[in-house]
């Protein structure tokens, strides 16, 4: 039961009871100022009633505690410091859509590692698309919808509600790894003269930024003036560009909030700085015109609206019908391009690793180690010629 205490002049403490964690009893209190206690009990009244309105209470038995009262924590004082835009809202589809209908109302220290089993395997049986298509869901599905329960079940383990994450070590199916298609040095050498001739300077020099920095279109895109280092000829790549659904283009952090320094030509900078500059100038011209206020976006029209991600793979497929002598990629490959280049010139794994963005070695191993095994081949042929046989 809830309680008040004088602390001064026409000053209380309310006290709220929220009854019970195992053994110990919980309580949350405010200050605030009445005239008797007889107001401060109804003030007290108020307190929890408003306390139970906008559930900003703690949960009275960790024991009884259900998925479905756990979701909103989770959503709003977890999952919206630690996920991008994107990643957020998957994650709560996910829960709200595969998870919380089977899961929801089950309390939490109830849930065990069979379940997650279970539902696993549930998941790559046919008809569980939601897509209307026939056929199961793909590997990579299968992965998000369980790094989502695996999620806020981490979470219940963080604040102690249960003891272990019941999603650890769970058997998932295989992911499969696109190698997409790249060019060769000669290729990316006729891709740059085609478009000296039939492009802007500015379209040419994304796509030449694109091969040298490995950078995805969104990060690109998301390029401002602050962002350059010419001294030494570096680039920051911190945030991106994506449209989400009903939002538009937003600004977020680059995928998983790693921020990486990627070194470029320098060439390439001199024609980044000069674009800067023109930019500049652009905005100046713009007045109050201009948009995006407190951004400078290198690749944006002249109000400082960016290029949206996807109107830059729109052009880029315009451009490819264009030229159907050149192998037909998509923008994303000029990514595998940067990569397959610099395998091809033994550089080391760690650096690609790095200048990709990938979390781990275990991602670009899985994307690119078909063409590191084949590199590290060539450089073990060079040996050969020391055991060559006398005749």
């Amino acid at each position: 039961m809830g309680y008040v205490k004088q602390i001064g002049k026409n000053k209380y403490s309310l006290y709220a009871d929220l009854g019970y964690r195992g053994k110990k009893r919980v309580r949350k209190y405010k200050t605030v100022e009445a005239k008797n206690e007889k107001e401060a009990k109804r003030l007290l009244i108020l307190f929890e009633e408003e306390l139970s309105k906008n559930k900003e209470v703690y949960f009275n038995n960790l024991d009884t505690v259900t998925l479905n009262e756990l979701y909103p924590r989770w959503r709003d004082e977890y999952a919206k410091q630690h996920y991008s835009i994107r990643g957020f809202r998957d994650n709560c589809n996910h829960l709200e859509k595969r998870i919380l209908p089977i899961f929801g109302d089950i309390k939490i220290r109830e849930i065990k590692k069979v379940d997650i089993i279970f539902f696993v395997n549930d998941l790559q049986k046919n008809n569980k698309r939601r897509d209307g298509n026939a056929g199961t869901l793909s590997p990579s599905t299968v992965h998000n919808i369980y790094k989502a329960f695996s999620s806020i079940m981490s979470v219940a383990s963080e604040w102690e509600i249960i003891e272990n994450n019941p999603c650890k070590d769970i058997p998932l199916p295989k992911l499969k790894y696109e190698e997409g298609k790249a060019y060769s040095q000669i290729q990316v050498v006729a891709l740059f003269e085609r478009l000296r001739k039939q492009a802007s300077a500015e379209r040419r020099l994304l796509v030449e930024l694109a091969v040298v920095s490995a950078a995805r279109q969104g990060e690109i895109v998301a390029l401002e003036e602050r962002h350059l280092n010419p001294t030494n000829n570096t680039i920051l790549i911190e945030q991106a560009l994506v449209n989400v659904a009903g939002e538009g283009i937003v600004l977020k952090d680059t995928k998983g909030r790693r921020k990486r320094i990627v070194s470029i030509p320098s060439n390439v900078m001199n024609d980044l700085v000069t674009l800067a500059a023109f930019k500049k100038y652009q905005l100046s011209e713009a007045g109050e015109d201009r948009e995006w206020q407190e951004h400078t976006f290198l690749f944006s029209n002249e109000y400082g609206k960016p290029y949206r991600p996807d109107s830059i793979s729109q052009w880029w497929e315009r451009f490819m019908k264009r030229n159907e002598d050149l192998e037909t990629i998509r923008f994303h490959d000029l990514r595998h391009t940067s990569a397959t280049l610099l395998i091809h010139e033994g550089e080391h794994p760690k650096v690609i690793q790095a200048r990709l963005g990938h979390s781990s070695i275990t991602t670009t191993m899985n994307t690119y180690g078909h063409l590191l095994e084949e590199t590290d081949q060539r450089a073990s042929n060079h040996f050969d010629k020391l055991f060559n046989k006398k005749e």
